[in-house]
């Protein structure tokens, strides 16, 4: 039965234009997949965010009670350090675990604010991302983010979404042609991807994720 369950996971949830979706667990799907260019995520971050985030207020006034599935569990998170061997990669939030780290790598630092004065918006100031480099230095990446208004100036479809011209920054840098993101979310590094021509794999356990991140693929016009 297991085995019957692995196969309808490996069917493409969506596939067009070089953009593939599975919908399933990154464990079952990662190692059927060809190699990549570059792993960009943004995993649970195994501090059981969702009791602090239900306090904060969205962009209505209610408070965001969008639970992140395995956000207390770092299980996933130590499967794909043991899964990922040499494949560049940016991991987010890899800050709060970094006793699971292999090596000490090299970090990116998300400067979220620009200036004092908007140090003042809800939220931290800046994020980290570990990178697998063993060469080169740390960078800093700078995207003014904040509140419950991604910087993207849309709406924000999942409580940790990353603006995607942060994720095209990274892309870039690292010349990647295919990018792999396992916890994909609502389809950021997809859309990124979209956007600079590149061709991208995302994997997301939940299904709500998986038709959201459809649509903003569908909205998405690349640039001329």
């Amino acid at each position: 039965m297991r085995q019957e369950g692995v196969r309808k996971e490996m069917t493409p949830y969506y596939d067009h234009a070089g953009i593939t979706i599975y919908h399933g667990d990154c464990r079952d799907i990662l190692p059927h997949l060809e190699p990549v260019d570059l792993v960009l995520t943004d995993p649970p971050y195994g501090i059981d965010a969702d009791i602090f985030r239900a306090s904060l207020p969205n962009s209505k006034g209610e408070t965001m009670i969008d639970y992140i599935v395995g956000d207390s569990d770092l299980s996933c998170v130590e499967w794909l350090f043991s899964w990922l061997g040499e494949t560049p990669a940016v991991i987010w939030g890899s800050n709060h675990w970094p006793h699971l780290l292999p090596h000490k790598g090299r970090w990116c630092c998300w400067d979220k604010r620009l200036t004092k004065e908007a140090d003042k918006m809800l939220g931290s100031a800046f994020e980290l991302a570990w990178e697998n480099r063993k060469s080169g230095f740390d960078v800093m990446a700078r995207v003014l983010h904040g509140g419950v208004v991604n910087a993207d100036k849309g709406k924000r479809y999942h409580p940790t979404q990353k603006p995607v011209k942060l994720f095209e920054s990274i892309i870039e840098r690292y010349k990647a042609v295919t990018i792999l993101d396992p916890f994909m979310g609502s389809g950021t590094t997809l859309v990124a991807a979209k956007q600079l021509g590149r061709k991208a794999v995302g994997i997301e356990i939940e299904e709500k994720y998986c038709e959201i991140a459809v649509r903003r693929l569908a909205q998405e016009v690349l640039p001329l």
